[in-house]
């Protein structure tokens, strides 16, 4: 468990768990489970079986979770992440996202405004998504591959090819749409 911090040059075992502390890693990391609530930034991949983390993720490699990723603050990756099922509440910043469902949301507090912490509400950023099940809001991505869509609040897509279903409120756009999904309007919901 870190609850200080930890400069590593790499990191190998069962459990990282991180308890209000921060992880350096300059290569990478292989364990079966990533826990807890801090910051982990790595320069090399992240190889692991499940991420619960809330703070902040930042790897310049690839990251790969044969299971669930769930993060709750901020997400930046430079590469691929491939993990059966991610969930963030917060922001994301990554290039690939590859898995079987994928969920991001901004963080809503009023704390954040009051202490300027605008960070937590920004929008997400993704290069590709290629995944069964999106559900998005206030995302921006350049071209997405996905069987069912769900597109809320702002979220703009340049090329989507969707094979089953996509459900989009008037805040959001897709502007090249390919497949034969079939297509439903959504009420904005904040």
């Amino acid at each position: 468990m870190v609850e200080g911090s930890l400069q590593a040059p790499n990191i190998q075992g069962e459990n990282l768990i991180i308890n209000k502390g921060v992880v350096r890693c300059s290569g990478k990391i292989r364990v079966k489970r990533i826990a807890g609530c801090g910051t982990l930034e790595v320069k090399g991949d992240i190889v692991c079986d499940s991420i619960q983390l809330t703070g902040s993720l930042v790897s310049d490699g690839n990251i790969y979770c044969s299971g669930n990723m769930e993060m709750t603050g901020t997400l930046s990756n430079a590469h691929r992440i491939t993990a059966d099922e991610m969930q963030l509440s917060g922001v994301l910043h990554g290039n690939d996202i590859d898995g079987r469902s994928f969920t991001v949301r901004p963080l809503h507090s009023t704390m954040f405004s009051r202490f300027g912490m605008p960070d937590y509400q920004a929008r997400s950023h993704a290069d590709a998504i290629s995944v069964s099940n999106v559900d998005a809001s206030r995302l921006t991505c350049r071209t997405m591959t996905v069987d069912t869509a769900t597109l809320r609040n702002g979220t703009s897509v340049e090329s989507a090819a969707c094979s089953t279903s996509l459900g989009i409120d008037r805040t959001s756009s897709v502007l090249l749409l390919t497949g034969a999904c079939r297509r439903t309007h959504l009420r904005a919901v904040s």
